[in-house]
């Protein structure tokens, strides 16, 4: 069996263990509200749906493979995972607007400015970080009527 059937067939046995976990929640809208089921019952249906994908795709023999140049772990690689690191840390400390706004625009950032250029990646970075930012205000505080850290005063 190859090593990506294998690699999805043990994320559908976490995702099966996390599903049951999430199952021991409140579930969603139960009392009109999301709870506090809801994302990891998302999480979970995004989990399995992309594992069973990369399961059928490597089974049928029909997942195509470059010949990875960008495998392992390159200098972006380690951004990304130092940027999202810094962004669970910096959530509630400096609250949802400068620790969104902050994390998106570095993300997009080090996409962009392979595409663009570095001059042109900023503005473009920065509109991408005020929409997701924004997006997700609405969205939470909006919508679910949610609270945002505000940060420490």
């Amino acid at each position: 069996m190859k090593p990506q059937a294998v690699f999805a067939l043990l994320i559908l046995a976490l995702d099966a263990a996390y599903l049951q976990q999430a199952l021991q929640l409140p579930l969603p809208f139960a009392n009109g509200e999301p709870g506090p089921s809801l994302m990891p019952l998302v999480l979970v249906l995004t989990l399995g749906i992309g594992a069973l994908g990369v399961l059928v795709q490597e089974l049928r023999g029909t997942a195509t493979h470059d010949d990875d140049e960008d495998a392992g772990f390159s200098l972006r690689t380690i951004a990304l995972i130092g940027l999202t690191c810094g962004f669970v840390w910096a959530f509630e400390p400096l609250g949802y607007w400068y620790a969104t706004l902050s994390y998106a625009f570095g993300v997009a950032w080090l996409f962009e400015q392979e595409r663009l250029g570095p001059v042109k990646a900023v503005l473009t970075s920065a509109l991408i970080a005020v929409g997701i930012a924004g997006a997700g205000w609405l969205f939470f505080v909006t919508l679910f009527d949610l609270f945002l850290p505000e940060g420490y005063n």
